[in-house]
């Protein structure tokens, strides 16, 4: 707006609807107490938009009149809405957001970390990240952070940790680099899935698989050569293994032998 517009036009006019309610209070707490108030709010800009802005307001009540002066604090409210939303996403993930100083420590602990991994935030910030990590188990954290000082991203890798409990869960592991307002690397943000029952459900096919070839195996039919000892009736198997006809009839059909005599 010009500086023509404005002295012409009520106050009120340019504040957006929402906030009028708490503006008019603030300005009559300011004429009532004769104090200067500090308040936020929305201003409706020429180009249609609103802009955030804080007022610092002290009344006149000789002239009956409240000198103000405001500043545009839409970018740090803008940047405060954003970090709530971020927070937000955070806090609700399903997956554990963890996040590290450059030296492994852990700074901050979501909802999730805390549900997979038992500890809550309290108890596992300012810890090291390697408190995770089970004894004995060759974990490779800190060349992932290495890679982080440098800028790379470590995706995906999938590993083992150990919850509060002492239970071992297998996790899928995400490493990004986090910079400063200067864009210097300041820590890490680690992300970790649960993929447990993923690896339980992997084992249990590949053992059925094994266990249906293995069947598979067992029940060939008795097909080619067949060779046999002439004096002690043993058959030699596919290994080379000399075996007793009925140990080898078992072990390579589904024939069940009953031993009886000839006439």
């Amino acid at each position: 707006y010009s500086g023509n517009e404005l002295p012409t036009r009520p106050f009120m006019e340019f504040v957006i609807d929402e906030d009028q309610q708490a503006t008019l209070e603030q300005f009559r707490g300011a004429a009532e107490g004769g104090r200067v108030v500090t308040f936020e709010n929305r201003f409706r800009h020429a180009d249609g938009s609103y802009r955030w802005l804080q007022w610092n307001a002290i009344p006149d009540p000789e002239h009956q009149v409240m000198y103000a002066a405001a500043r545009d604090v839409t970018e740090r409210r803008n940047t405060m809405a954003e970090i709530a939303r971020l927070a937000s996403i955070v806090e609700s993930s399903h997956d554990a957001i963890i996040g590290l100083s450059l030296g492994g420590v852990i700074e901050s602990w979501n909802a999730a970390a805390e549900e997979i991994f038992g500890y809550r935030a309290a108890e596992a910030r300012d810890k090291p990240m390697v408190m995770l990590i089970p004894a004995g188990h060759a974990d490779h954290l800190g060349q992932h952070l290495d890679q982080i000082r440098h800028g790379r991203k470590v995706s995906h890798y999938e590993t083992i940790r150990r919850t509060k409990d002492g239970a071992i869960i297998n996790v899928s592991i995400t490493l990004s680099p986090v910079r400063d307002a200067a864009g210097h690397i300041a820590g890490a943000s680690l992300t970790a899935r649960d993929i447990t029952e993923r690896k339980t459900a992997e084992k249990e096919r590949l053992e059925l698989l094994q266990q249906l070839k293995d069947a598979l195996s067992r029940s060939k039919r008795l097909t080619g050569t067949l060779h046999f000892c002439e004096v002690c009736k043993r058959i030699r198997s596919e290994a080379g293994h000399w075996i007793d006809v009925d140990r080898y009839i078992d072990d390579y059909s589904d024939a069940n032998p009953i031993p009886a005599r000839c006439p």
